[in-house]
Formats: C-alpha cells, structure tokens, sequence
C-alpha cells in the first residue's frame, strides 16, 4: 500500500513540477515577445514597464518555488520508493523530508493561490483536475512521509 502512494505522489509531484516548468517557459517566451523592442534602459526608467517587470518576475518566482518543491518532493518519494535496503536513519531523514515538504507545499499553494497570485491576475479559477492535483500533492506528500515514519517505528 505504502508503494502505490509513494507512485501516486511521485505522479502528481511530476505532474505538477511539469506543468510548473511549462508555465514559467511560456512566460519568460511572453516575457520576451511582450519587451522585444524596448531597450533595457528604456524599461527601467519606465515607471509602467517596471510594475510590469516586477509583476512578471514575481509570478514566475512564485511558479519557480512551485516547481523546485514538487520535484524534490518526487525525488525524495522516487528514494523512499526504490531504494532497497535503505538504512532506518537514512528512510527516517527523508520522512521527515518529505513531511517539512508537504508542510510547506500545503502552506505555499495555499499563500501563492489565494493571495499572492489574485494580486497580479483576477482570481485564480481552478477546474476540478487542476484542483484535484494542487490538494493531492500536499497530502500525499505528508501521507507517504508519516507512514514511512511509522513503518520504520520512529513516529
């Protein structure tokens, strides 16, 4: 059982780092064909071209640390899962990683979706997959780090 979580979460981890590198890849290409014929010292003494230089940075920043904590919750998930004969010390490390990990995702969906992003879109609208992957992530991720703390007795 513990296996197919642990699959389950690298999925919706991959799934969701993907599409994060997706979106921070049309947004820089954007990014560029929005900019392309001012000059650099153009937009930053434009006071218009600077909010909308900090406005595009900041979301990509925001889907940067998206990305960076789903892959590494992947990669910690892809240890636990397919690492034979991984020492108690070593598989209690990275339970605990992975559970700062989901903490942290959960926190970060929550703050990024609800207040941070709202500031430069209208509201965020999420259909049902998108919704059902950004709540699954977290969840699995501290799902899969208490039960990998409670096989190996350390919870």
């Amino acid at each position: 059982m513990l296996l197919l979580l642990q699959l389950l979460n690298m999925a919706v981890n991959l799934i969701l780092s993907c599409s994060m590198g997706v979106f921070i890849a049309v947004g820089f290409v954007f990014f560029l064909i929005g900019f392309h014929d001012a000059k650099f010292s153009e937009l930053i003494k434009g006071k218009d071209a600077r909010r909308d230089l900090i406005k595009i940075f900041s979301t990509l920043g925001i889907l940067l640390v998206i990305l960076l904590i789903s892959f590494e919750s992947a990669r910690t998930t892809g240890i636990l899962a397919f690492t034979s004969e991984l020492a108690p010390e070593s598989a209690r490390q990275n339970g605990m990683k992975l559970l700062i990990l989901g903490i942290f995702q959960a926190a970060w969906l929550l703050i990024s979706l609800k207040w941070l992003l709202p500031l430069v879109f209208n509201p965020v609208e999420l259909n049902k997959k998108q919704t059902l992957v950004v709540i699954s992530a977290p969840l699995l991720n501290l799902l899969c780090g208490l039960l990998t703390l409670q096989r190996f007795e350390l919870f």
